[in-house]
């Protein structure tokens, strides 16, 4: 049986069920180092009670509309349970830092090159404005914030160029280089990226539609191919 746990928010609508770009970040790490482990799928609504039974603190700020104080409690979260005193972890980056630690093979924050993993999420957020758009969707419902054409139109084309921009980016490393430290195995970098995957799951007939494969000559399309072996969810 294994002794790691990994706490995810499911979907009723994907397929498979997991969708949040944070727990896929910290699920990549684990598939990606090939460590055991069984998924807890819990709902929005029983985050806040299952990690605190657990154990775990929440974020001492919050983004939450009129509660600045509340504790901020979030997935994904691991829960360890090999050692003598079982370790519970919150938050994609401490995750894949202690599974570094833990599992040191295949690691996905390389000691060379440590400071490019630290800030290739900065400059991502701050290339697709993802901070702010999810302050938008918590302030107000989704018909609101991204009615339907021409204001949708408008922001995927938004966020079209905002990937052109990360991959005018990638194209330093040069031809036929699939990962974003150009090294011949992924780092946390690329699993970030996993942005992509959250909206072809969510809404495929969208992602077809809006020609996202073809994106930047068909380099997103390429990365999530080359990632497929590590996109396994048990169910």
């Amino acid at each position: 049986m294994s002794k790691i746990t990994f706490f995810d928010l499911p979907s009723p609508v994907c397929k498979p069920q997991t969708w949040s770009p944070n727990t896929w970040k910290a699920r990549f790490v684990l598939n990606y180092k090939r460590i055991p482990y069984k998924t807890v799928w819990v709902s929005y609504l029983d985050v806040e009670e299952t990690l605190i039974k657990l154990g775990g603190k929440g974020k001492t700020t919050s983004t939450w509309p009129g509660k600045p104080s509340k504790p901020w409690y979030t997935l994904p979260t691991l829960q360890d349970e090999s050692g003598s005193e079982p370790a519970l972890v919150i938050d994609p980056l401490k995750i894949a830092e202690y599974l570094d630690e833990k599992f040191p093979e295949h690691p996905v924050i390389p000691k060379k090159g440590r400071a490019l993993e630290y800030m290739f999420e900065e400059f991502l957020q701050s290339s697709l404005d993802l901070i702010n758009t999810r302050e938008k969707m918590f302030g107000m419902k989704i018909k609101v914030f991204s009615p339907e054409a021409p204001t949708r139109d408008v922001q995927w084309k938004t966020l079209e160029k905002a990937y052109d921009k990360v991959a005018a980016v990638f194209d330093k490393n040069g031809p036929d280089v699939d990962f974003v430290a150009g090294g011949p195995e992924p780092t946390r970098a690329d699993f970030i990226l996993t942005y992509l995957i959250c909206i072809r799951n969510v809404a495929p007939e969208k992602w077809k539609k809006r020609g996202v494969d073809q994106w930047a000559n068909g380099r997103w399309a390429k990365l999530l191919k080359r990632a497929e072996e590590w996109q396994t969810v048990d169910e």
